[in-house]
Formats: C-alpha cells, structure tokens, sequence
C-alpha cells in the first residue's frame, strides 16, 4: 500500500474512517431533519408569520403557551388575518410586557 509502514496505513484507514463518517452525519443532517415550512417561517429575516403559523409554532415563541396560542388562532380566525402586530394586545392574556416580549418574533406577510 504505497510503501507505507504499518503505523502509517493505521494512521490512514482511521483518518478515512473518520472522513466517510462525517460525511455521512452530513447527509443525514441535511436531508432528514425536519425544517420550518416557508409557509410559516420567513428565513430572510427569521421571524415567524403570524398570518400563516399553526398552534405549535406559536407555541415555540417564548412566552407564548398552549392557551395563548389557541387564543391568537381563535382571533385570526373570528376576523381575518392581523394588519398590524399591535392588534395582539387586544387578545385576553397579552399584556404589554408580554407583547413586548413577543414582538420581536413575529412578522405579517
């Protein structure tokens, strides 16, 4: 094998090991971890639409639970979608604290 000595070829076949495994936790990595539909989420600047996102991807803004997402979906649906992020505070449970917490977050498109 190319005029190796033992202690070299080790040093090789660990070094391609090593290599190949790489590459494939990249494979995985890139093609089977889930991701956020572009419906929801806008990769441009990473925020999240309130006009398009479901129950638990609301739920994955900090301070936003299971009530209080079901409560903005509620409100979306009963008049439309949001024109402005400030008609959150309107929702029973978002005070301004928390919207200015969650603000940050959100996006209309």
């Amino acid at each position: 094998m190319l005029n190796l000595t033992r202690d070299e070829r080790k040093v090789f076949i660990f070094l391609s090991v090593i290599f190949l495994l790489g590459v494939g936790v990249n494979f995985i990595v890139k093609n089977f971890t889930p991701g956020k539909s572009p419906a929801y989420f806008s990769d441009k600047i990473g925020r999240i639409n309130l006009n398009t996102a479901d129950r638990d991807l609301l739920m994955e803004i900090p301070g936003i639970g299971e009530k209080l997402s079901q409560r903005i979906l509620e409100s979306r649906k009963a008049r439309g979608n949001f024109s402005n992020i400030d008609e959150l505070k309107e929702i029973k449970g978002i005070s301004e604290a928390k919207f200015m917490k969650i603000r940050d977050y959100l996006i209309l498109e």
